[in-house]
């Protein structure tokens, strides 16, 4: 079995190895299931967090991506948007969707490679060009639960 990393002894490489097989399993599945997955990032010191779809890909649609709202919220919002492009429903950059909670707005997001690597490393053709995108900005008016901060369970 091959390292992940050379300062990690085997046993937390094979046990890390173990986990990612499990996640792309998991996300395999949910995408045969339901026709996408939420990807959650945890922000640090060089990045916000966010949300982003790992799917509407194979709907040959941009995947989207969500910063600056709970990972609950962005779920449910990435959940309603997803559904509609399911239905045959299709969004471009300059569009605005009325959902329950409010509008949000849909831009370009020309930098998708850096950000979703998870759809980039299942929908990205080898040697073509980056998984499409699009970025989700709610609007002033979209209100997210109270007390939804938690982790989002459609994420993982």
């Amino acid at each position: 079995m091959r390292r992940m990393n050379p300062e990690m002894p085997p046993e937390t490489s094979a046990a890390l190895l173990h986990r990612i097989e499990q996640y792309e399993t998991w996300q395999r599945e949910t995408i045969r299931r339901f026709g996408w997955a939420l990807q959650a990032v945890e922000g640090d010191a060089e990045g916000p967090p966010f949300v982003y779809t790992v799917g509407l890909s194979g709907f040959e649609h941009p995947e989207l991506i969500v910063f600056a709202v709970s990972q609950t919220a962005a779920g449910r919002l990435l959940n309603r948007l997803g559904e509609y492009v399911r239905s045959g429903g299709r969004l471009g950059p300059g569009d605005t969707v009325g959902l329950p909670e409010g509008r949000v707005s849909l831009l370009s997001f020309p930098d998708a490679a850096g950000w979703l690597l998870g759809a980039q490393r299942l929908y990205r053709v080898d040697g073509g060009p980056p998984v499409a995108a699009l970025l989700v900005v709610p609007d002033e008016g979209y209100l997210p639960e109270e007390g939804e901060d938690g982790q989002c369970a459609w994420c993982e």
